[in-house]
């Protein structure tokens, strides 16, 4: 297989020479751990308050199947189990804000890892309000 591999190389190594080579700009936002936990927490609660069971319940009467909604996302698969009867009100709150807050932790492994690869992250402190985040971002793509 090697040998096929290196032929191959061989005969199409001009194939890549013409293409542009691209460098990301990744920018990622940043919160103290606290923070970023808390922010979580009361997101989840402000979307139960505006409606997010009313939009599953909806789908449901609608004859989208429940089981096909537990595939859609966190939201959808812990909120069509309270809404189904498998799990309270309080266990699906609980059991959805631990799955968003490992989600959470995934992403953010996930930006270490690229990191570690060499790729530059422009890091923008989330307490900064909004111009400010802005100005951020503009600065940064200015020096490009």
């Amino acid at each position: 297989r090697a040998i096929e591999i290196a032929e191959y190389e061989n005969r199409n190594k001009y194939r890549d020479a013409g293409k542009l080579q691209f460098r990301p700009l990744i920018f990622g936002i940043r919160y103290e751990r606290s923070k970023l936990r808390y922010r979580i927490t009361q997101r989840l609660k402000q979307r139960l308050s505006e409606g997010m069971t009313g939009e599953v319940e909806k789908l449901l009467k609608q004859g989208v199947n429940a089981d096909k909604l537990l595939f859609y996302g966190l939201e959808y698969r812990y909120v069509t189990q309270y809404l189904t009867g498998e799990i309270s009100y309080s266990e699906m709150f609980e059991k959805l804000n631990t799955a968003i807050h490992q989600f959470a932790k995934r992403q953010m492994t996930w930006f270490r890892r690229i990191e570690k690869k060499g790729f530059d992250i422009c890091w923008v402190e989330g307490e900064l309000d909004v111009p400010d985040k802005k100005g951020v971002i503009l600065k940064k793509l200015s020096a490009l």
